[in-house]
């Protein structure tokens, strides 16, 4: 089986993607020394800020606030229905 020829383009959804990789690395190429304070300081950014905990509570809230929307969804659901069959 063959290699095909000619390159495949880069999907849409990518191409905003791959322009950011490209200027990153750009500029780490231009100030590699920021580049890796900027680096480091993020990392330990991460490391003591506890994200797992922030997005566990962000999805706890989510699945919370869930089961409520979906009820007042049905309520305002049921009243249009109740108001066509008035009319």
């Amino acid at each position: 089986m063959s290699e095909p020829t000619t390159p495949v383009p880069p999907s849409a959804p990518r191409k905003p993607i791959d322009q950011l990789v490209e200027k990153t690395a750009s500029e780490v190429r231009k100030q590699p020394v920021r580049s890796v304070v900027w680096a480091f300081f993020i990392g330990i950014l991460l490391t003591v800020f506890p994200i797992g905990r922030v997005v566990g509570g962000v999805v706890s809230l989510a699945f919370a606030l869930l089961r409520p929307v979906l009820l007042l969804l049905g309520a305002v659901k049921l009243c249009e229905e109740f108001e066509e069959r008035r009319k």
